[in-house]
């Protein structure tokens, strides 16, 4: 069922995650079009014009590269939540 639009949270956390993650996505793009053009390019320099395998080579590095940068985010935003959520509960005592 969706989320109505009265029970989105209305704090500020919840939409600065919300842009940081946007903005992954954004970078995650820019990066895996930057080495793929980079290996397209590398292979058109090649005399026997292996443009399309440089291409595909290309991408997977920026595929991996973006995928070890996601993960290495998505530790760091749990820790912050985790450190919230413990700043939390000392308030409440």
């Amino acid at each position: 069922m969706a989320r109505r639009w009265k029970d989105q949270p209305t704090d500020a956390s919840f939409y600065r995650a919300a842009f940081r993650w946007m903005g992954v996505g954004f970078e995650f793009c820019l990066v895996i079009g930057f080495f793929a053009f980079g290996g397209y390019w590398l292979g058109k320099l090649d005399t026997q014009d292996t443009s399309t395998a440089g291409m595909i080579l290309g991408f997977f590095v920026g595929f991996a590269i973006m995928m070890y940068i996601i993960v290495k985010r998505a530790k760091l935003t749990e820790q912050e939540l985790d450190e919230d959520e413990g700043q939390d509960d000392e308030d409440s005592q």
